[in-house]
């Protein structure tokens, strides 16, 4: 695509006026094999010429969680032989600093709470509970929980039990009013008022009554609105636009390949979306039911287009895990269908049948999982970053640790981000797209990780535009561009020819969230990042770029052409859509290496494979 037709399809695409009215809440049927709805012809959901929409905060939605039950599932005990899955993402480079997690709050939303009294979870709290949720302990927040923080402990401690950031707090908020179907429902109705309840507590209000935020929000659930703009996507977004130093973790789905197989809260902006990655080989390729883009992209101005946005960020293991068992009579468990918060609630022995507080439930696999995995990973980041960086809290910005994060990431067997050989032939690339469809950056590496957010160039100070000076070849930075200029960071040193470069640049959708009336859709803006060759101490050639005109991360990785200087660039290219009348500006995360960076193992994920069978549940 050359510069000039790039350019008119951007004036076009910001001219349009396509109004309409229509909402996609939250769907149980994205997760039945369903096909997600097509925006095709259809109309945007209600939003006034402020870009407000209305939320009806005693209406019911329905979620179902993103799992996907696996060969050989059941509760067992007995010794495990496995590969552990914290070493085989990198984990260990935060561990043997010391860090695992315990700076760090997560918070897992979801259908029901975790289990505090299995053996490797007695540390799990509890969100203030809202009176309009069940509040019950669920299989599925359980094994989320494990993921995410779980411990050594029992009468048969060991690493099998640790979860990503075992040192951190880690709080468990509930949202279910009613689970659809019998025994192991994975299917839920929750009312509004409850979810925008536990999501304030987490991002905003605190999570134990003391104002202490969550550091990361895990959230392994979700359906339908596969553009992101419904009253509850808007609004979890405006949530987490004013609270920018929570990251928000949410799984991607298990609809498959896209297109529009992303839905919500995943579908959202101001988050990361995980993929999941399958075991053989060698987590290196995406999970066959892990959802995939490109989606729909819709705003309350222009209107919609199909297949036009990238929601996958970054992909991590999701197959043949093995997670704390909770087999209780409650939450999607329950022996009767718990049709309202008022009635008769579980009734059982509190283990279950199949065993206790120190059964691990086999094979099991979903986004959920990966979700968790790559949350518990960012808050190895948070603990870090609240003693290596205390005295900058744009360290701990989620568009920087989304930043770090994916551009730390392993490109995965047939990684494509439809980046083509730039037309001018100078040698480097071009991409309308950014991240591939369904790994995103690629799968989560915390080791490279590690190095991307300590070694180099750690933030330069305030948040000046132009010329922003000399950088290291690897690093991050927390800016802001103004329309009008463009942010140039120039490699002190020259770099090499065939050097793998990679950089990658995330900004938030404006959106806020007014009490539990309304969600507003204020303003996107369009950044696009670029390398360019440098002579004379000025940019002289433009060599790759990535300027796709929904997304809000833009990204490549390519080999450079030649040995010389360069500078990296941000620009600030217009505003898609804009209600509010702000001021041309947007605030930023940038990461980029030119460094090799080692893998963290050759080793597969968590695979704790059991010497002693036990009960098989059905699968679903």
């Amino acid at each position: 695509m050359n510069s000039t037709f790039r350019r008119v399809f951007r004036q076009a695409v910001v001219c349009a006026l396509l109004w309409s009215c229509v909402d996609f809440p939250f769907a149980d049927a994205a997760h039945t094999g369903a096909q997600a709805p097509s925006l095709a012809g259809a109309s945007l959901p209600g939003g006034d010429a402020e870009g407000r929409i209305s939320i009806n905060a005693d209406e019911t939605a329905t979620a179902s969680a993103d799992y996907v039950s696996g060969p050989n599932l059941g509760a067992v005990t007995g010794p495990f032989v496995g590969t552990n899955i914290n070493s085989v993402v990198g984990a260990d480079a935060f561990y043997n600093h010391g860090f695992e997690g315990g700076n760090a709050v997560i918070a897992n939303i979801e259908a029901g709470h975790i289990w505090s009294n299995h053996e490797a979870l007695g540390h799990a709290q509890q969100l203030p509970n809202s009176p309009l949720a069940l509040n019950e302990f669920d299989r599925h927040a359980t094994w989320v929980g494990m993921t995410l923080g779980g411990r050594s402990g029992g009468a048969s401690p060991g690493a099998y039990q640790v979860g990503m950031a075992p040192a951190a707090q880690l709080y468990s908020g509930a949202i279910a009013s009613q689970w659809s179907g019998a025994r192991t429902a994975f299917s839920f109705s929750f009312n509004v008022n409850a979810f925008l309840d536990q999501y304030r507590r987490a991002f905003q209000t605190g999570v134990d009554g003391t104002g202490r935020k969550a550091d990361v929000i895990n959230s392994s659930f979700g359906g339908g609105d596969i553009t992101g703009t419904s009253a509850l996507t808007v609004g979890v977004d405006g949530l987490a636009n004013a609270n920018p130093r929570t990251l928000f973790v949410n799984s991607a789905g298990n609809l498959g390949a896209g297109p529009d197989q992303v839905g919500a809260p995943g579908a959202g902006y101001n988050d990361l979306t995980v993929a999941a990655l399958g075991a053989n080989p060698t987590y290196n390729l995406p999970s066959s039911f892990s959802s995939g883009g490109p989606n729909d992209y819709a705003d309350p101005f222009n209107g919609a287009f199909d297949n036009a946005r990238q929601v996958v960020d970054i992909a991590a293991p999701g197959q043949q895990l093995s997670l704390a068992y909770y087999g209780g009579e409650s939450g999607g468990n329950g022996l009767t269908d718990n049709p309202s918060v008022g009635g008769p609630g579980p009734t059982g022995p509190a283990d279950g049948p199949a065993g206790g507080a120190n059964f691990y439930t086999r094979g099991i696999a979903g986004t959920s999982f990966a979700a968790p995995t790559v949350a518990g990973g960012a808050a190895l980041l948070y603990d870090a970053a609240y003693v290596e960086f205390a005295g900058n809290a744009d360290a701990r910005d989620a568009r920087v640790v989304k930043a770090v994060l994916m551009n730390s990431a392993t490109k995965t067997s047939g990684w494509n981000n439809g980046q083509i050989s730039h037309p001018n032939g100078l040698g480097g690339v071009q991409t309308g797209q950014g991240l591939d469809d369904r790994v995103g950056a690629g799968r989560m590496n915390l080791d490279a990780a590690f190095q991307q957010y300590f070694e180099g160039t750690a933030d330069l100070p305030g948040t000046a535009s132009g010329n922003l000076g000399l950088v290291d070849e690897i690093g991050w930075d927390f800016g802001q561009v103004l329309q009008g200029t463009t942010n140039d960071y120039y490699f002190q040193n020259d770099l090499a020819a065939g050097a793998n470069f990679t950089a990658t640049l995330t900004w938030f959708r404006d959106r806020r969230l007014e009490g539990n009336a309304f969600a507003f859709d204020d303003s996107y803006d369009d950044l696009d990042l670029e390398l360019w060759s440098v002579a004379g101490g000025v940019p002289d050639a433009l060599i790759s770029e990535s300027f796709s005109a929904f997304n809000n991360t833009e990204h490549f990785s390519f080999a450079l052409p030649a040995a010389g200087e360069y500078a990296l660039r941000v620009r600030w290219w217009g505003e898609v859509f804009d209600f509010s009348n702000d001021l041309n500006r947007e605030s930023y995360a940038l990461a980029w290496s030119t460094r090799a960076i080692p893998e963290p193992s050759a080793a597969l994920l968590l695979i704790l494979a059991c010497s002693a069978a036990a009960m098989i549940k059905t699968r679903r």
